[in-house]
């Protein structure tokens, strides 16, 4: 569905039919509303209805062979509401025998710059200006073939950090303005959206037409806002809808580990407060599984069920590989499976699956993703780069070790 129904955007000035996908354009080269139509989308378009497999897809794809739901497949059923194909059921009705489109894109993905107060484990330069130690594991992205790699080099932010492409664009803004009126949904990640003066332009840019906009954010909840009322209290009330994934990636001391400059105490403060915001449709924590967290798995869904009242939504680190749950022992593999499977009974006597039993089911889905991810694919070869890896942050960054975090990497490390 994505083709036909939005673009989104990446830091360093690229275009993507989605979040997920690798470009299709370019802003420096070409505009928004030229990228809509240009070779590179026609092809996906035709392949992706041929039942072809469009290289620019690939990261959907390679989750799809290891029995992983990918966003292409959560967008072209109905399970879920925000699936496009329920968004969008008429989306093919304008598409030209071409596969050229109008420009008229109801939903649009942004990330515009690299503005980020954390420095996430399995995080990179690219997406935050606090990823101030990178020279202390870029080899590894290296060694693993990694494209970030590259995209550092090629724009110097291991020196430099800010990464900005749109700011001064002035056929980028252009192109947003044309579009205004076409929108349905705006997806705003980052870096960290919340704290970026742009994103509180484009809100302005935006509020006419609020009353038929969704916004969804991927934030990591640390703020609400930045000076001069500019605070999701002023901008959030002025639209249809709000959807909210907050970034958690483990409780207490995991979170506080593998998010670096975070306190989950704020967090989880911050979270209460955007619940009680009137016109809010749903908070997610989204849970970024990885090697540091997916032995307590089990024990994040509880939380977000039953303390936080919020919806648990996992997606997986796949690079850097050694900080993917894949790079497990299989001890240590087999521990974090059972443990997933133990914590399936017990969904029902959760209360936010209590009040919406409908969640039962996509939590066993999520759960399920997990489970066939650790067991896709070996690569425990990559534990001691694992654990150098995570020794030379903890070094940097002064943080509690490793083994301190997960002590059941004791025996191994």
């Amino acid at each position: 569905m994505h083709p036909f129904t939005g673009l989104a955007t990446r830091e360093d000035g690229a275009i993507c039919a989605c979040c997920r996908s690798h470009p299709v354009g370019f802003i420096d080269k070409e505009s928004l509303e030229e990228i809509w139509n240009n070779d590179t989308i026609r092809r996906i378009r035709r392949q992706v209805l041929n039942n072809e497999r469009p290289p620019e897809c690939a990261p959907c794809f390679n989750l799809e062979d290891q029995g992983v739901e990918s966003l292409r497949q959560r967008h072209i059923t109905n399970r879920i509401p925000e699936s496009r194909i329920n968004l969008y059921p008429n989306a093919l009705d304008s598409l030209g025998e071409d596969y050229t489109m109008p420009f008229e894109i109801p939903t649009m993905e942004l990330k515009l710059n690299n503005l980020c107060n954390l420095a996430c484990r399995m995080c990179h330069p690219m997406d935050s200006t606090s990823w101030t130690d990178w020279s202390e594991v870029k080899e590894f992205y290296k060694k693993e073939g990694n494209i970030m790699y590259a995209i550092v080099e090629e724009h110097g932010l291991e020196s430099k950090p800010f990464l900005d492409k749109f700011q001064d664009s002035p056929e980028w803004w252009a192109s947003l303005e044309k579009n205004l009126s076409h929108f349905r949904r705006v997806e705003f990640a980052g870096g960290e959206p919340l704290m970026d003066p742009q994103h509180y332009r484009i809100l302005d840019m935006l509020k006419p037409y609020g009353h038929q906009i969704e916004l969804k954010y991927a934030t990591n909840g640390t703020t609400l806002g930045i000076s001069k009322g500019r605070t999701v209290h002023e901008y959030w009330p002025h639209f249809k809808s709000v959807a909210v994934n907050v970034s958690l990636d483990g409780i207490g001391d995991v979170y506080d580990y593998i998010r670096s400059n975070s306190d989950w105490n704020l967090v989880v403060k911050n979270i209460k407060e955007i619940q009680a915001i009137p016109n809010i449709s749903r908070v997610v924590g989204a849970c970024t599984v990885q090697i540091s967290n997916i032995l307590v798995l089990d024990k994040i869904i509880e939380c977000f069920l039953n303390e936080l009242g919020i919806i648990f939504h996992s997606h997986r680190v796949e690079y850097p590989n050694v900080l993917s749950a894949q790079v497990l022992p299989k001890e240590l593999k087999d521990l974090a499976y059972h443990r997933l499977e133990a914590v399936k009974s017990r969904l029902h006597r959760f209360k936010l699956c209590k009040d919406n039993p409908r969640l039962i089911e996509y939590t066993l889905g999520q759960i399920q993703d997990n489970q066939n991810y650790l067991r896709a694919k070996d690569q425990s070869d990559l534990w001691p780069d694992c654990v150098e890896f995570n020794r030379r942050l903890d070094l940097s960054r002064q943080s509690k070790s490793f083994i301190d975090v997960n002590p059941e990497f004791a025996k191994y490390a």
